[in-house]
């Protein structure tokens, strides 16, 4: 079989000691008066100037909030008065994020990415006197916020990871809160019925269904990873969740939550500072299919309930796309045999972008997240067959968030078609 082409051709971390080493020491204080540089970098004080950034004198760990990028990490510096001064060094995000901790020449003393808990990070050692720097850099490549703490062994952690966030089954003595008063359905008139809880806790949520309903829990958090159980009566567990949207927890019962007693089970899967929000509401079938749409779980129909984009493959060679955090969808006709390639390009942009192609069936054909080592995505290549098929873009930092700032995505689609051997 020949196929020819008729379109354009187009760090590892360690680990950080637990315990606390020889001192390491810096290089002298620079000027009062000069902005610290890192590696020849501006980087900013922890603290207010370098004498509020001094750990060793501070009263109470020293934190800052950071952001880091594919293109861009984040740097932050403080300073060291005590002759040896043990230092605990910790970075939160609902992403992945990871750290080094440097002399002001840019020579490494510690890094870490990952605690034996979570994606936060943290680092423990011992330093001398001088100025040093923290360098936040995103492992995945993706923006992401951190909040960055350096403080002494002695002060409270910012990491609170013992547990790890765990939610034991939730038994008829278990010390709950009770989401709904009566019937948790009687309340869904006026809306979600909703509660807020502390990052750091784990909260059990006590309700009452009196008549079979359709039925979506969630749990959502701007800082955190929560996860949700949802037990019976006795404390059977029923169902559980975690990152069904993003970061973000949820439970559907589209077939009725049946009459009972329940209990719902939340925590953060690395407790930290931070809400979770948890909110119970009545399960709309348009309302369902729409955000599936919006998250490119399913292809839409035809039939224009949901907005599809046509592409012709034979003219189109490539295209940019503005992406605004929900699913973008293309639909496609294949007249005759063909092996495609798409290529999706948004890391640059803060994009990390997920390709997926669905048949005339509904069956997905394939999907690629990343590729070649980066959060760029490539699709193919697939061998189709005639029919009409849906691609679907999305932004895994940013599943189903309608209106979030555009950023640009390129397509690239490259096609070969059969073509009939030479005599």
């Amino acid at each position: 079989m020949i196929f020819r082409n008729t379109s354009r051709l187009a760090c590892i971390a360690i680990a950080a000691s637990s315990g606390f080493s020889a001192p390491v020491l810096a290089q002298d204080a620079p000027a009062e008066d000069t902005a610290p540089l890192c590696e020849g970098m501006a980087a900013a004080w922890i603290g207010d100037g370098p004498e509020g950034s001094d750990i060793s004198a501070a009263d109470a760990p020293l934190s800052a909030n950071l952001s880091a990028t594919a293109r861009a990490q984040g740097l932050i510096a403080f300073r060291v008065t005590a002759e040896s001064q043990p230092l605990r060094i910790e970075a939160q995000s609902s992403g992945d994020p990871a750290i080094t901790l440097l002399t002001m020449d840019g020579d490494e003393i510690a890094d870490n990415d990952d605690t034996p808990e979570s994606l936060n990070s943290r680092i423990e050692e011992s330093v001398g006197p001088g100025d040093y720097c923290v360098a936040l850099r995103s492992v995945g490549g993706e923006r992401i916020e951190a909040t960055l703490q350096v403080g002494r062994p002695d002060q409270p952690a910012l990491l609170n990871e013992s547990g790890g966030g765990e939610i034991a089954a939730c038994s008829p003595d278990t010390e709950a809160t009770a989401l709904a008063e009566g019937a948790l359905e009687a309340g869904f008139a006026s809306g979600p019925v909703s509660a807020t809880q502390d990052g750091n806790a784990t909260g059990y949520y006590r309700f009452t269904i009196a008549e079979a309903t359709p039925v979506t829990l969630r749990a959502t958090s701007a800082q955190l990873d929560p996860h949700v159980r949802l037990f019976d009566s006795n404390g059977g567990l029923i169902a559980e969740n975690d990152d069904a949207d993003g970061t973000d927890s949820r439970l559907d019962f589209p077939s009725n939550l049946m009459p009972g007693d329940y209990c719902l089970g939340v925590a953060a899967l690395s407790p930290g500072v931070g809400q979770i929000s948890v909110s119970a509401q009545m399960l709309d079938r348009d309302a369902f299919l729409q955000a599936a749409w919006r998250r490119g779980e399913i292809a839409p129909p035809a039939d224009g309930a949901y907005p599809v984009q046509q592409i012709d493959l034979a003219s189109i060679g490539q295209t940019v796309v503005l992406q605004d955090g929900s699913a973008q969808w293309f639909r496609f006709q294949i007249e005759a045999p063909t092996v495609l390639i798409v290529d999706a390009y948004g890391s640059l942009a803060g994009v990390d972008p997920k390709l997926a192609l669905f048949a005339t069936s509904g069956a997905l054909a394939g999907q690629n997240d990343d590729h070649g080592g980066t959060t760029d995505a490539k699709l193919g290549p697939l061998l189709l067959e005639p029919g009409s098929y849906n691609l679907v873009l999305t932004d895994v930092n940013r599943i189903d968030q309608p209106g979030a700032p555009m950023r640009p995505v390129g397509l690239v689609f490259d096609i070969f078609e059969r073509v009939a051997r030479p005599e």
